[in-house]
């Protein structure tokens, strides 16, 4: 799949010098554009557009957990097939990511990619006996058995399964909203119905961001080729709820990976981190 330019969508709400570098690696490769959704309600971003630099007008609040973080994504994919309609894949990161590749070597897989998107995901069925992973079990009751209080980050179990979009042909799909998006996947995503029906049931739904976009993905037709890969590089503590940030103890782990973006790092707590996942970039550019 050859095409336009790629276009790496980020995330981001504070450190605004880490997002400032992070923007000028992503400006790096030969034909890639980076979009910026800025969270109004956090710390003030002085990136100023630029050919290939694009600040998401009208850019709204996200808040974890709540519906406004999938708003945000949906958002910013129209923006990106409304005006970049050339584009040939759209990745989503964080402002925290960093990417471990050269830009060149992204762009270039992906061009030759055989797949339409790249996303971690599960199915999680009607049928518990069919699941290879706890998660799945979770997610189930997650999506299906409880309800978000509205106003709150509270939700309650139900003692029934809500009446939900998941059924004539309908799957669940539960993984990161970190994506990989071919263009020809983005552009059905959008024109597909399935998205307001999705939206509309997620608003009362725990953790929206990581069911919305596979779901969209995984349930296109024609079906889609996805790869079970977000090609980020993320380590979980035992019991923990958000990712461990990236120090130099990541750093050999780091080298071996085939990730196009480590998530998450801190300037503030690690400020060398870029300049070593700089290097490591490097190393891959010169390997390959």
């Amino acid at each position: 799949m050859g095409g336009g330019p790629l276009v790496v969508i980020v995330l981001s709400h504070r450190h605004p010098g880490q997002v400032t570098r992070l923007v000028n690696r992503i400006r790096s490769g030969a034909d890639t554009v980076a979009v910026v959704h800025h969270d109004p309600s956090g710390e003030p971003l002085t990136l100023r557009p630029a050919s290939d630099v694009a600040l998401i007008p009208d850019a709204r609040p996200c808040q974890w957990g709540r519906l406004s973080l999938v708003e945000a994504q949906w958002r910013s994919l129209r923006w990106v097939a409304a005006n970049i309609p050339e584009f040939s894949w759209a990745l989503l990161i964080s402002g925290q990511d960093y990417p471990i590749r050269p830009i060149t070597a992204i762009e270039q897989e992906l061009a030759a990619s055989p797949y339409d998107a790249y996303l971690r995901h599960f199915a999680v069925t009607s049928d518990p006996g069919a699941d290879t992973d706890p998660w799945q079990a979770v997610t189930r009751r997650r999506y299906v058995r409880k309800r978000r209080l509205p106003g709150t980050h509270r939700s309650v179990p139900l003692p029934f399964a809500r009446r939900h979009p998941y059924r004539d042909g309908v799957g669940l799909y539960v993984g990161d909203m970190w994506f990989n998006l071919s263009a020809a996947t983005v552009h059905g995503m959008l024109a597909d119905p399935l998205a307001d029906r999705l939206l509309r049931y997620l608003r009362y739904a725990p953790i929206p961001d990581e069911t919305f976009v596979c779901s969209m993905a995984l349930n296109a037709r024609p079906a889609r080729s996805v790869a079970n890969d977000s090609r980020r590089f993320i380590r979980w503590g035992a019991g923990a709820s958000h990712p461990e940030v990236i120090t130099a103890a990541h750093l050999d782990e780091l080298r071996d990976s085939d990730a196009f973006f480590a998530r998450k790092i801190d300037v503030s707590a690690n400020p060398q981190i870029p300049d070593l996942l700089d290097q490591i970039a490097a190393d891959h550019g010169s390997a390959s």
